[in-house]
């Protein structure tokens, strides 16, 4: 049986399953559908597979703010997985990287802080190094198959978690937990407004603490708060000033770009990203 077949036969359980009831049952079934996922998007082929890797690290940042979500009931071997998860996301990191310093250089241009010509000179630039990285990787690991039969051994594992176990008090505990940790960040970050660290750190707990709530929506409604349109828009801009960050590395060291236009860069890019912490610093998390 191929990985793919694997982790399909893995796939949802039908609605009328006599588990339908179980917290667990829902959040092993999102688990495995979001892995599938991810291994589906990494057997993209030509320009297709920034987009797709890109989504499957989406893929596995939900299935860790899953596994976080009931981690104290699941144990050892969800941390194991976590972990393992993490992993895979770090290395998928390069690639992912190359597209967003693409992004970053249009945001850019959109705002009138660089010209379109030094914008098509970056994203050029920047654009040849992406190709260069994923040739890379496609050296190291033809067609991404290695990191897809990881996917499919973690299949194996979520699956074998103990989801029986988990209760709706778990859901209940695990995003207390989640929102004490993000605020923990956002204080920390309004300390620190010039720590590149501590701004990623709110973001990845964001992040986590925003997927969890979508997955509670279609599990357990009653434990979702209400929306809030504060964070939504501090989610958007952490990502962008997370760009920005990615931008100012690459003026720097290992930087793909010549050094005048590295220079006019820098400039903008740094302008931006204090703007984009003064405003992020209002907002009430």
């Amino acid at each position: 049986m191929t990985g793919s077949a694997v982790l399909a036969a893995m796939s949802l359980e039908p609605a009328g399953s006599e588990h339908a009831h179980r917290p667990g049952d829902g959040l092993r079934a999102f688990g495995l559908d979001q892995l599938q996922s991810a291994a589906r998007l990494l057997a993209r082929r030509g320009q297709a597979r920034h987009e797709g890797v890109h989504e499957a690290r989406k893929c596995l940042r939900r299935v860790r703010a899953l596994l976080a979500l009931a981690a104290p009931r699941l144990g050892a071997h969800a941390a194991a997985l976590d972990a393992e998860l993490g992993r895979l996301c770090r290395g998928l990191s390069p690639l992912r990287d190359a597209s967003a310093l693409i992004e970053a250089l249009q945001r850019l241009e959109r705002s009138g802080a660089i010209t379109a010509d030094e914008a098509a000179l970056a994203a050029a630039s920047a654009s040849v190094r992406r190709e260069e990285r994923l040739s890379a990787a496609l050296a190291r690991d033809p067609g991404l198959a290695a990191r897809r039969c990881r996917l499919q051994r973690a299949a194996e594992k979520l699956a074998a978690l103990d989801w029986p176990a988990v209760r709706r008090r778990d859901l209940r505990r695990g995003l207390a937990r989640s929102e004490h940790r993000l605020r923990k960040a956002a204080a920390r970050a309004r300390r620190h407004p010039g720590n590149d660290a501590a701004w990623h750190r709110l973001r990845r707990r964001l992040r986590g603490w925003r997927q969890q709530n979508t997955l509670l929506e279609g599990i357990a409604p009653a434990l979702v708060p209400e929306d809030s349109p504060v964070r939504d828009a501090l989610a958007t801009r952490l990502g962008e000033s997370q760009d920005d960050v990615l931008l100012l590395a690459r003026c720097r060291s290992d930087s793909p770009f010549a050094p005048a236009l590295r220079r006019i860069l820098r400039r903008a890019a740094r302008l931006r990203l204090w703007a984009l912490r003064a405003e992020l610093v209002s907002l009430d998390a």
